[in-house]
């Protein structure tokens, strides 16, 4: 049951409460700590993501979790899958403008650029909800190797290591401690795995691994991801 005197502020998604707080995007926000967790590193010339397929029922086919957007691009999210899908296609669609308009892969942040101001709109209006997801994008262009976060605000950060959904905060932990600038993409890909552990312990899932490195962005499976990071050390 919703306290009395929040109600009003709850219903309406661009109306703040006294102490400035917009419920409805807040709402979004614990909506994408029950999503299954995704965890990214980034290292000096490659950027690694890892996160377990979706392998509820047995008739069913495993919901990949590591999305394609372009040859140098992937995306993963937490949160309603849905509001998921919705934000590839349109990174995807964004990118097969760029390409078509410029002949050339598009540079990772303007993608990231396009989904947050996106997002952010669906805070802004009504008639509409905050998107109930959050994305860690992975890619590679001609400025280097890099891991975006985007959360239900439409709040874009970059960084060397993220963790979002279930348990995200523990997994974010363990990330701080074993986080090195030197890590090889082998070490980096145990870690991410120790962090992925963390979050989702008791979860034996298949793990997927999104690879960038070079001008590319690969989806592979967590052997031949350390099958890859042995080739690269040699």
């Amino acid at each position: 049951m919703v306290p009395q005197g929040e109600f009003g502020y709850g219903r309406s998604f661009g109306m703040y409460t006294p102490d400035g707080r917009l419920l409805q995007v807040e709402y979004a926000s614990e909506a994408v700590k029950y999503g299954s967790p995704v965890v990214a590193i980034r290292g000096t010339d490659f950027a690694i993501m890892v996160a377990r397929t979706k392998d509820s029922d047995p008739l069913l086919d495993p919901i990949e979790k590591i999305h394609m957007v372009d040859v140098n691009i992937g995306a993963a999210g937490a949160g309603f899958t849905g509001d998921i899908h919705l934000l590839v296609d349109q990174a995807r669609v964004e990118a097969q403008r760029h390409r078509l308009v410029f002949e050339d892969p598009i540079d990772v942040k303007t993608v990231v650029n396009h989904l947050g101001q996106l997002m952010y709109e669906f805070t802004r209006y009504g008639g509409v909800r905050p998107l109930g997801a959050a994305l860690i994008v992975v890619g590679a262009d001609t400025v280097g190797k890099h891991v975006y976060l985007l959360d239900p605000r439409g709040m874009m950060l970059s960084g060397k290591a993220m963790a979002i959904g279930k348990n995200s905060e523990e997994a974010t932990q363990v990330l701080k401690t074993g986080y090195r600038s030197d890590l090889t993409m082998k070490e980096a890909l145990e870690l991410a795995i120790k962090a992925l552990s963390k979050a989702e312990e008791g979860v034996d899932s298949p793990v997927e691994v999104g690879i960038a490195i070079d001008s590319t962005f690969k989806k592979v499976s967590l052997q031949e991801a350390f099958n890859y990071a042995e080739t690269e050390k040699k």
